[in-house]
């Protein structure tokens, strides 16, 4: 129909920075209730890989994620023999990193364990650890699987 005319919607610069603010605000909410870390969010820091043999290893990805505005210096240390990843030296505002934890089992008793790696994070005033946990129970091998 040529004589109707089709009427735009038009955003504001104001309607868009109040969406991205809501959204940022959604988002801490959500980041406050589900994920590791203090300043830092840490996805899949807190894992529990359940009965595993001895020898076996243990493979876990965490990723880490600066929400901040703020750029951090970064370290590591880990309480056990566990394997990782290079971490950066730093990371920038608003972006994040991949962090790949190796635990190996063996010689590890029967019973319940816990690991910890601890992200060393500094700013110009304030260092912290951030920790990432890797929970596991060793079983011993049955008789049915020491056959296969």
């Amino acid at each position: 129909m040529p004589n109707q005319r089709t009427r735009r919607l038009r955003i504001s610069g104001k309607g868009v920075l109040f969406s991205l603010g809501l959204l940022w605000l959604i988002l801490i909410g959500f980041a406050e209730r589900r994920l590791e870390g203090n300043y830092l969010w840490l996805w899949g820091a807190n894992y529990d890989s359940g009965e595993v043999s001895a020898g076996q290893l243990i493979d876990r990805t965490v990723w880490v994620f600066n929400p901040t505005l703020r750029g951090f210096h970064l370290s590591r240390e880990a309480t056990c023999g566990c394997m990782v990843a290079e971490v950066p030296s730093s990371v920038s505002p608003l972006s994040g990193f991949f962090l790949r934890v190796q635990v190996d089992t063996t010689g590890y008793r029967p019973g319940e364990h816990t690991q910890q790696v601890w992200l060393i994070v500094r700013d110009e005033s304030h260092s912290w650890r951030e920790t990432i946990r890797v929970r596991f129970s060793v079983v011993e091998r049955s008789a049915k699987t020491d056959r296969r």
